[in-house]
């Protein structure tokens, strides 16, 4: 029951702490979590929650504070690629493939077929957003580098996507599309 007491004070501590989505929070948020790594798991609740604004700007803080220090949020990782595809906004799916882009030569092997999957789906879906389908798309380079023998397969389905795209998104997978990416890509 304490423990639950502690968790649900720290949970509303956070929330006040995130009170609106401007850089000079996310900061100072950013480098709170780094001086108190205990907060952690407060975040990760919230990034966790779907309880909309709170768990973008936790998953925007965690993703920061781990690109800030690499490996500080890697015990995520499992937990985030499951559950990819299940958050109800865009924000913390954004901001975790941003950050699962930077892992992919960590990621275990059971998770990176689940991971492709769900970037495919992110990247190939005009209902997602396009920050969403554009860090899918930098999942997905990193994957073909990884796994090169995948990497034909991977822009062959691509490029049939390719015409049917416009806008930013349509610009960043032609430019994928004939990008260096292990020096296998189409040209």
């Amino acid at each position: 029951m304490l423990i639950r007491c502690k968790m649900k004070e720290q949970l509303d501590a956070i929330k006040k702490l995130l009170f609106d989505s401007c850089r000079a929070t996310a900061d100072y948020a950013v480098d709170l979590l780094l001086k108190k790594p205990e907060l952690l798991a407060g975040f990760e609740t919230l990034a966790f929650s779907d309880n909309y604004p709170f768990d973008m700007r936790s998953s925007n803080v965690i993703e920061k504070a781990d690109e800030i220090k690499h490996g500080f949020a890697a015990d995520m990782i499992p937990r985030i690629v499951q559950h990819l595809t299940l958050f109800k906004s865009d924000g913390p799916r954004r901001q975790f493939l941003r950050m699962l882009a930077r892992y992919v030569h960590e990621i275990d092997e059971d998770y990176t077929g689940i991971l492709y999957d769900a970037c495919f789906e992110f990247a190939c879906d005009p209902a997602q957003p396009v920050a969403v389908r554009h860090n899918a798309l930098l999942v997905i380079g990193k994957l073909c580098v990884r796994y090169p023998d995948l990497k034909n397969e991977i822009y062959s389905a691509l490029e049939l996507r390719s015409n049917d795209e416009h806008g930013p998104f349509g610009a960043w997978l032609k430019a994928f599309l004939v990008a260096d990416h292990g020096n296998v890509a189409k040209k």
